[in-house]
């Protein structure tokens, strides 16, 4: 295992496009690090410059200590699991996953089949050892893919978006086999993805990318609750966190469905009159009519009508649109450029029990947990309520976490 850093890394493209844009990270020996962003953010051209199939521009690239900027990809001592799983057709599953092994000197029939062994036993494909691809679900071809990676005793795995041709169900069932390998073996992890399902559930930290530029790096969970600006708080979650239109007015907050004090954090930080975004979250409301008395006085309650319900099984979904008013829309027009989309829409979605009665196209009353609400500057995308000292402690809380998971003897050393 080795840790992964890197310093200022930049890759500029002969048009002077910054597809990476100075980025500073540091993966921790035996850290599950996720790098995650929409399409064009860079982070698979990060990921292939830290293998070696991409040319750094400036910056430079640590693993294990050693700046590698000017190794070959063979001399970097990392395996890497692509999206199309790159397979050998001709080959069977054993030949497949024993296939770099045999490019190495000094390794024996026996140790290969040991290894191999051992792979396919963790990763269930014992059974299928003779088998072609062709012959394997697509799950089963990208287990292959990963025992190929994990046969060898490398520096760290990389994971270019492993999941994306998989199907929902086997999604879910490869991110599990994916989480409990890298927990067994402890290996350094950088995993690439576009899900940010895949990004919360399965790494230790994340780095959120957009336009090449890194945006945040946190936990998952400090992702959700502190995020650091609107792209990040827009980004991570689903369905999206809720951006409304808030209006400074003195010490209260006038939003469309209701108006709100100012929050602590937010005093001397704003201006009467200013126009600013409010961020919520849909899991941060409840219909009113189920609930908790002793929860109605820490929130605020508002009636709305519904437009749209989506009943999920164990949670349902209200769409509920809403007018920003006529100065607030010609504001936000003018701010288009440096908002994101999300922050325009013009409905509130909201997250309630799935024992809700609500009817479409009638008016209902909700509970918004206002406590929980973030403040954006719509020029900067600044979250001007984040809670710096719960950040640090989940922060904290995460690191100590990866410490003793890290230094854990039930995590297998390679």
């Amino acid at each position: 295992m080795a840790a992964i850093e890197m310093r200022n890394i930049v890759k500029e493209y002969g048009d002077g496009f910054k597809a990476v844009n100075d980025v500073s990270l540091h993966v921790a020996d035996g850290e599950f690090m996720i790098l995650v962003g929409p399409s064009g953010c860079g982070k698979s051209t990060l990921l292939r410059m830290i293998v070696g199939l991409e040319d750094i521009t400036s910056g430079d690239m640590v693993i294990g200590g050693d700046r590698v900027n000017d190794k070959a990809p063979r001399d970097r001592n990392l395996s890497m699991v692509f999206q199309n799983y790159a397979l050998y057709p001709h080959l069977t599953v054993f030949e497949n996953i024993a296939f770099p092994l045999r490019l190495m000197k000094g390794v024996g029939e026996d140790e290969i089949r040991r290894r191999v062994t051992e792979a396919a036993s963790m990763l269930e494909l014992t059974e299928h050892l003779d088998r072609k691809p062709a012959n394997l679900s697509g799950g089963q071809r990208q287990r292959v893919a990963m025992g190929r990676a994990i046969v060898r005793n490398v520096n760290a795995f990389l994971f270019d978006e492993p999941l994306s041709n998989l199907d929902a169900k086997l999604r879910g069932q490869m991110r599990t086999e994916i989480s409990r390998m890298q927990r067994r073996l402890g290996t350094t992890t950088v995993y690439v993805t576009h899900d940010q399902t895949e990004a919360m559930t399965l790494g230790d930290r994340v780095a959120v990318l957009r336009r090449g530029l890194l945006q945040q790096v946190a936990s998952p969970r400090e992702l959700y609750e502190q995020p650091v600006n609107m792209f990040v708080a827009g980004f991570i979650g689903s369905p999206p966190m809720n951006f409304l239109p808030a209006v400074v007015a003195g010490d209260r907050l006038r939003l469309p469905f209701l108006d709100v004090g100012l929050p602590d954090r937010a005093t001397g930080k704003v201006t009467d009159g200013q126009l600013l975004i409010a961020g919520m979250r849909p899991d941060h409301f409840e219909d009113a009519g189920l609930l908790d008395p002793a929860k109605r006085d820490r929130g605020a309650l508002f009636r709305a009508k519904v437009d749209v319900t989506e009943w999920l099984g164990d949670s349902q979904y209200a769409y509920i649109p809403f007018e920003a008013g006529e100065e607030v829309t010609r504001q936000l027009a003018d701010l288009a450029a440096e908002l994101d989309s999300e922050a325009l829409r013009t409905q509130l979605i909201v997250k309630i029990d799935a024992m809700s009665r609500l009817r479409e196209n009638h008016e209902a009353e909700f509970w918004a947990d206002t406590a929980r609400m973030h403040l954006f500057d719509p020029r900067t995308g600044a979250n001007l309520t984040r809670d710096e000292a719960a950040a640090a402690d989940l922060a904290h809380l995460e690191e100590e976490e990866l410490r003793d998971r890290v230094d854990s003897p039930d995590a297998a050393p390679r």
